[in-house]
């Protein structure tokens, strides 16, 4: 579920595009920690405290990585970015496998590769002759990806309860986005209805209650085929965004999806075979 809400964040993130992405931000999160606090309410949680070092952790890492992809639809074409932040999973399972005992085997490194080559096809069908302000957009969006597969890591080896400590990190993710927006001295905009609509789509699905339902998974499911499941985010998402003529369709762009989407394929045959064979070493 988690996945298929992210499916929306390219299109979404590109519609909110004229509005700053620190003020999209603190709404979002906001939303998010509201849910979190409904949540509580009615199942008997308490959220976690405030001030706490891992809490402060969690949550600048889940501005960082909002506030990455948000401005990057600033500067890039939104396909693009959408598809080079999807390299995410790639990015979840190197990072897993170097610092986080992930262990899905050398197959992670070969779909790691499938999709970053997806990418350079995308990005270099006009012989890498990209402007500035375009690298620009693709650098924040691949430092999104790397952002995105920390803080899944990191997260994954958290012991506390999953709903009472995201409704204290999206708290804490608004007022850092909220107190960034503030320091700027920035007024804050006329939000027309769809400004409106936008945020709050953003709040109840890929910018706020999809992190629930990550969190949960991240830490109760099988971590590394997550993983691969988030390779088919860039599909509908990128569907999505051509049905709304948010961009041209390419030979490139399907390219790209096929790469990534095979790399998906290869890390999770590789990932049930090393599954089968620690469990067979375990039976002699």
């Amino acid at each position: 579920m988690a996945i298929l809400s992210w499916g929306t964040l390219g299109v979404l993130g590109a519609f909110s595009a004229s509005l700053p992405p620190y003020l999209v931000l603190t709404f979002c999160f906001a939303i998010a920690a509201g849910m979190g606090l409904a949540i509580c309410a009615v199942t008997g949680r308490k959220p976690l405290r405030l001030l706490d070092r891992r809490t402060i952790l969690f949550a600048g890492l889940l501005a960082a990585y909002h506030l990455a992809y948000l401005e990057a639809f600033h500067h890039a074409a939104p396909i693009p970015v959408s598809l080079i932040n999807y390299l995410w999973p790639a990015c979840l399972i190197i990072l897993g496998n170097l610092f986080f005992q992930l262990h899905s085997g050398f197959s992670g490194y070969i779909g790691a590769a499938l999709g970053f080559a997806g990418v350079l096809i995308l990005i270099g069908k006009d012989g890498f002759a990209l402007q500035l302000s375009e690298t620009f957009g693709y650098g924040l969006a691949f430092v999104g990806a790397i952002l995105w597969a920390l803080f899944s890591n990191l997260r994954r080896h958290d012991q506390s309860d999953a709903i009472s400590a995201m409704t204290t990190i999206c708290f804490a993710s608004s007022l850092i986005c909220g107190l960034w927006w503030i320091t700027k001295g920035a007024n804050l905009p006329t939000l027309n209805t769809s400004d409106v609509w936008v945020i709050s789509a953003l709040g109840l699905g890929p910018a706020g209650g999809a992190f629930f339902l990550w969190d949960l998974g991240m830490r109760q499911g099988h971590a590394a085929l997550l993983g691969v499941l988030g390779y088919s985010a860039p599909v509908f998402s990128t569907i999505l965004m051509l049905a709304l003529g948010l961009g041209q369709p390419g030979w490139e762009i399907f390219a790209a999806i096929a790469f990534i989407t095979v790399g998906g394929i290869v890390v999770h045959t590789g990932s049930k075979g090393s599954t089968k064979g620690a469990i067979e070493t375990e039976s002699r």
